[in-house]
């Protein structure tokens, strides 16, 4: 039986397909391009490549690792399943440790400003009105402040958001 392929693909589905082509794979597709075949041989060529990512080898790659080695795809998949979910058990320690931090941080920042407001008051109490203003003030806004900061940091997943970034600046 004859594989039919459509050459006339609407123009659409032909720019769809290439935003969602990774960088890496448009780079293997131009090589393709730039062969010394006809334009034929080099649509074969393209129509037949498969491009697969992921944390376990695809399974033709398996199948081939399996003929090599009894069980072997079965420890392959064991070792992907086992690596994802020490990924999650350091994220997750991490995500903890996080937390720990931003509270021990928030707790001595109080405590400090504390400090900072009964010297204030202090200094209130022993008529020096303007400079127990100012450091009460200061202290006020640095906790305020710190506070709301703190808050839109501990609120937001910024690891993902500081990775897409990255990645967006490459």
């Amino acid at each position: 039986m004859e594989k039919k392929q459509d050459h006339n693909l609407p123009k659409t589905n032909k720019d769809n397909t290439q935003k969602q082509i990774s960088k890496d794979d448009q780079e293997i597709i131009d090589q393709v391009k730039k062969l010394p075949l006809s334009e034929k041989q080099q649509e074969d060529i393209i129509a037949t490549m498969e491009m697969y990512s992921g944390p376990i080898p695809h399974p033709k790659i398996l199948a081939g690792y399996q003929a090599l080695y009894p069980n072997a795809a079965k420890k392959i998949i064991e070792n992907g399943l086992d690596e994802s979910r020490h990924r999650r058990h350091l994220e997750t320690a991490r995500q903890k440790r996080r937390g720990r931090l931003a509270w021990a941080s928030m707790i001595l920042l109080v405590i400090v400003c504390l400090i900072f407001m009964i010297g204030s008051f202090y200094l209130i109490l022993r008529d020096h009105q303007i400079i127990g203003s100012i450091f009460g003030a200061t202290s006020f806004l640095t906790l305020v402040g710190s506070f709301m900061s703190n808050i839109n940091v501990l609120s937001s997943n910024d690891d993902i958001a500081k990775q897409t970034q990255d990645k967006n600046n490459d």
